[in-house]
Formats: C-alpha cells, structure tokens, sequence
C-alpha cells in the first residue's frame, strides 16, 4: 500500500495529472479574468484544453541551421524542472516529499526554465529569437535576486528553510504577510518577472519582437512551452499561499480545502489586474527597479527578520 500511495500522490494527487488538469483551469480563469476587467467576453473554460490539444497535433518544425536535439530537450526539461519543483509544494496540505531546506531546492528548480527560455532564444538564427533570449537573460537578473530575498526572509524569520515548516508556524492566524508584507509584495513582483507577465514581459513583447525566445517553435515544443509557463504560475502561486498566507490554515467544518482555493484564486486575480492596469516596462526601467528599489528593501527586510 506504500508504494501504491507514492504512486497516487506522484501521478494523480497532488502530483502531474492533478497539477496539468489545475494549472489549464487557472489559465483560463486567468484569461477570463483579464477580459472581464477589459470589459470582453473570454475564452469558454476549455479553450486552454483546446489549444494544448491542438498544439500537440500540429506538425513540429524547427528553422534550417537550429539544434533539433536542443530545442527539443530544453522545453521537457523545463517541464521537468517546475513538475519537479512541485512535489515539495504542499498543495491543499499534501506535498508529495519533503526534507529540510527544500525551499532552496524549490526556487532553484524553479529558475532553470527561464535560462532555458535564454537558450532557447539563441538556438535559432532568428534575430527576434536571440533578442528574446538576450532579454530574457537580463530580465533574470533584475527580478532573481529580490524574489529570492523576499522568499527567504520569512525562513530567516521562522529559523527554517523547509516549506512545511514554514506552513506550520504560521497557525492559525500568524501569516508571515502581516509580520513581512514588503518581503511579500517584493516576492509576488519577482514572481510576475518569472513569469514574464505584464508589465514584465520585456522578453516575449508581442509588438515589438514576435514571441521573443519562443518564436520560431510550434507544435509539441511550443505546446510544452506554453505548459511550463501555465505550471509554474499555478506552482508559484502555491508557494506564495504557503509562504505567506499560512497555507492549508486549520480546517474549521472542512473549509480548509475550500480558504486555499479562495487565496489562490485571489492572488490570481491580482496577477490579472495587473495585467490590465500597467504598461510594458523597457529593459533599462525593469533593471533599475529591480536593483535600486527590489534589492534594498529585500535587504532591510532581511535585516528587519534578524532583528526580530
């Protein structure tokens, strides 16, 4: 039965299918959102479905005098890289593993597919490719840094590295927000730079240079690319819930499930709004802001949790 369980958690839950099938779903809320806020009507909830479908049927072709084995491995490694990342996530209070420090390994896991985006970029001779990829890279620089800052400051706090620990201490109403909401907001910006969201998406500027690192995919590669990029939104929205927002709280008549999904979708919602509200920033702003603003108040953040 052990090994069965294992199985059940890797495969179904908390684990791969579970972790696709939510990640489409948050997509397309996402999508929804977004149009709502514009005053559109949206996609129908099986649109994100429908275009995974489509993208896996289409033909694969891939520019003369690019790495077919390369471009092929880079998007089933980032793939890897964030599936792998959210099995020490606990989702709905479940992780699939877990062991001390494991938040490093999780922010770690989770940086490997924006360098992936990097190369991806420069392995064909596309010039809007290589110019994605070279602002990918730089893009990784300016937000990298204040993310991690602000995602270890209430480890620093909490004298633990290990999520579930972090989860624990915050029951039943010490969330790690009302002690550190600059480390917070410092995490949720870094996250949108990972994601390469508006108004971060310098890389991937759909007026300016097509899809950036992505351009010159399609079918299956693009069609895992685009599920990597709908993972690790849904995977670091986890993460900021059990971070920051306490987690799987104390279930009170079983609304424990229910607060989780409720953070989750909030924060979501904020993510689509901001979407809606801001304009693309230039590579020289988002390099300012990073370094001039991000990285200090990350420090006196980190700083402040030592203090305390």
């Amino acid at each position: 039965m052990g090994i069965l369980t294992a199985l059940f958690q890797l495969f179904m839950f908390p684990g791969v299918l579970f972790l696709v099938v939510a990640a489409l779903l948050a997509s397309w809320l996402d999508r929804k959102m977004v149009a709502l806020w514009q005053a559109r009507v949206g996609p129908p909830w099986y649109q994100p479905f429908a275009d995974l479908i489509k993208l896996l049927a289409k033909e694969d072709v891939m520019p003369a005098g690019g790495s077919t084995a390369l471009g092929a491995a880079l998007p089933i490694f980032s793939l890897a890289c964030t599936l792998a990342a959210s099995l020490y996530i606990p989702v709905f209070g479940q992780a699939v593993g877990s062991f001390p420090g494991d938040l490093v390994v999780v922010l770690f896991l989770l940086s490997l597919p924006s360098l992936g985006q990097f190369l991806a970029g420069w392995l064909n001779p596309s010039v809007y490719g290589v110019i994605g990829g070279n602002r990918s890279l730089l893009q990784y620089f300016a937000y990298e840094v204040p993310l991690l800052m602000g995602m270890i400051a209430p480890g620093v706090l909490s004298k633990s590295l290990t999520i579930d620990i972090l989860t624990t201490v915050q029951h039943p109403w010490r969330w790690h927000l009302f002690m550190l909401p600059v480390g917070f907001a410092i995490s949720l910006l870094g996250l949108i730079g990972k994601l390469k969201r508006v108004p971060f998406d310098i890389p991937n500027a759909k007026s300016e240079i097509g899809a950036g690192p992505l351009t010159d995919y399609s079918g299956r590669k693009l069609a895992l690319w685009q599920l990597t990029v709908a993972l690790q939104t849904l995977v670091g929205l986890h993460l900021l819930v059990d971070i920051y927002l306490g987690g799987l709280s104390p279930a009170r008549a079983g609304w424990g499930v229910p607060v989780f999904a409720l953070k989750t979708l909030m924060l979501l919602a904020v993510l689509s709004l901001v979407q809606v509200l801001f304009a693309r920033l230039r590579i020289d702003q988002l390099s300012t802001i990073g370094w001039r603003l991000l990285v200090p108040l990350g420090l006196a953040q980190l700083l402040f949790s030592i203090w305390i």
